[in-house]
């Protein structure tokens, strides 16, 4: 398999529509930083399943072209991992959450404005481009899907009917790990560090979400966020 070998991956978005050449940053991280040229072989992802290998055949100072040696499509996993959080007041802490959760193969993530959300407002670009360093430094070949900040009570309203669970510290409630129903669309709401207030925990409720402990202790929000995607990960063995 294509994963088995340690080449550098690198990232095309438009792959499998036959874009056969690195944007400028990526050809930039490709050839100053890792010293490719000519006649290097290395793997391209489009972040949607597929890996190729390559060969690059030229390159200037914006462009690294390349032609494509193999490739593979990988299947999807039998679970979709969606977590909705409250975006944290220092960028950094939500940078770094969005980051290991892309590592730790968290599907989609969405950012909802509470009414104890400290942030409302987000640089999705440089959000994205995390999620792009991620899925290249774990080798992986499905990029996670951000989505911009979102009113929380449109999010709850616009849900599907898959397994929802909504992140509380009050007592007495089950434990995240024990709820989790395997092999589905798992929805987790994660709540700032105000915690959700208790009409939007009433209205979560409403819509059919289960309260949650996520543990005894509590959690920054982008740790709670974490301890979300392990939990999902443990069930499933990934």
């Amino acid at each position: 398999m294509l994963k088995a070998c340690h080449l550098h991956l690198f990232y095309q978005p438009n792959l499998h529509l036959g874009t056969h050449s690195l944007n400028e940053e990526e050809t930039r991280h490709c050839l100053r930083v890792l010293r490719h040229q000519i006649g290097d072989q290395v793997h391209v992802t489009n972040g949607k399943g597929m890996i190729a290998k390559v060969l690059i055949t030229s390159v200037n100072c914006k462009e690294c072209y390349f032609e494509i040696i193999s490739n593979e499509k990988s299947d999807k996993k039998s679970f979709h991992q969606h977590l909705a959080i409250a975006p944290t007041k220092q960028t950094e802490r939500m940078e770094w959450f969005v980051e290991k959760a892309c590592e730790l193969g968290v599907d989609e993530i969405s950012f909802i404005k509470t009414k104890n959300t400290e942030r409302t407002k987000l640089k999705l670009d440089r959000l994205e481009k995390k999620t792009i360093s991620a899925l290249k430094q774990s080798k992986g070949s499905f990029k996670t899907i951000l989505n911009p900040l979102i009113n929380f009570d449109t999010f709850i309203q616009n849900t599907r009917k898959n397994p929802r669970y909504i992140a509380s510290v009050q007592p007495e409630l089950p434990h995240l790990i024990t709820c989790l129903t395997p092999e589905s669309h798992q929805i987790i709401l994660i709540g700032p560090e105000g915690d959700f207030t208790s009409h939007e925990f009433g209205k979560a409720l409403e819509k059919g979400y289960k309260p949650i402990s996520l543990g005894e202790k509590i959690l920054r929000t982008e740790t709670a966020g974490i301890m979300s995607a392990m939990a999902v990960n443990l069930i499933h063995h990934y």
